[in-house]
């Protein structure tokens, strides 16, 4: 009798354990960050009130976050993140600035960070190209961004969180593989290498634009940003954008730097190509044209391809 009641005690802990585990293996599995760095509305929702998640409304005016945004969500404007830079305008920070900038809204090392804007996302995708640069892999865009939030009734707040400022955790070594610097453009092996302008094909050809001299990185490829978008901001089918970068030689076997004006359409093609595409090799360079243009001493082409 003792005996068996010691067996059924056994038998009732093996289960109770069970679904411990199972409780445990469900809760990360809620809240980890797809491979594709993209989360649904559903999935932020779940985990709004996880500890260590951090939400960055990146939408173009501060108002639109006054007027509401998804509850818990901090504040950024993308131009915080970027500098001038030896007299060039709207590099990203130096590193040890922008992690004291993360600290300021509260993240560390361990926080997993979800930023969106409001529909096309390239200011959340230069952050994320930024987190990327210092090793900083635990984040996501939320797909759709704001205007799909609102448009699926989710929860809409106007409180602001508190913040307590954190240590980031431990010294950061900037990743160099995707970034890159004049010189390396200047000098890039056209037979390995791609370089990939993702302005319109007006501001490529020099037909507009602000810069010192109008036109586009001699050599430099063109693609359009937008045109791997539908109008909902959601991403065309992906073997079709494949199928249209492999036309133009962008294969996944090269390595692709992506440019634009001043990196931020380029992040967004970064994040297409880095994650969606699964290229391995894409590298951004945050100089882009308006850092090239303005050096007299280096060569602009116009016209398009």
């Amino acid at each position: 009798m003792m005996m068996n009641r010691r067996r059924a005690w056994s038998f009732s802990q093996i289960i109770l354990l069970f679904l411990l585990v199972l409780l445990i293996s469900w809760t990360g599995l809620k809240a980890q960050v797809p491979d594709n760095k993209l989360v649904s509305g559903d999935w932020l929702q779940a985990n709004l009130d996880r500890p260590g998640l951090r939400i960055i409304d990146m939408r173009a005016d501060v108002r639109d976050y006054w007027s509401g945004h998804i509850p818990g969500a901090v504040y950024l404007d993308e131009t915080a993140l970027r500098w001038p830079e030896n007299g060039v305008p709207g590099l990203l920070l130096p590193v040890e600035v922008l992690v004291r900038l993360l600290e300021q809204l509260g993240i560390n090392k361990k926080t997993t960070i979800i930023i969106y804007t409001e529909i096309n996302n390239y200011r959340a995708t230069y952050l994320a190209w930024a987190l990327d640069y210092i090793k900083h892999y635990d984040w996501a865009i939320l797909d759709g961004g704001f205007n799909r939030w609102k448009n699926d009734n989710r929860p809409i707040s106007r409180d602001y969180p508190r913040l307590t400022r954190t240590n980031y955790g431990q010294k950061v070594e900037p990743d160099d593989s995707v970034r890159v610097r004049l010189e390396q453009v200047k000098n890039r092996d056209t037979r390995t290498t791609v370089l990939l302008d993702v302005r319109s094909a007006e501001l490529y050809a020099g037909e507009r634009g602000n810069w010192k001299r109008n036109g586009h990185i001699p050599g430099a490829l063109n693609i359009f940003w937008a045109s791997f978008l539908r109008e909902d901001g959601s991403w065309k089918d992906l073997k079709v954008i494949m199928d249209n970068l492999r036309e133009l030689g962008i294969t996944p076997e090269k390595t692709i730097i992506v440019s634009c004006g001043q990196g931020l359409m380029a992040s967004h093609t970064y994040l297409t190509l880095k994650y969606l595409l699964k290229y391995p090799r894409v590298r951004l360079y945050d100089g882009s044209f308006n850092e090239w243009s303005n050096r007299d001493d280096l060569p602009v082409e116009t016209g398009k391809r």
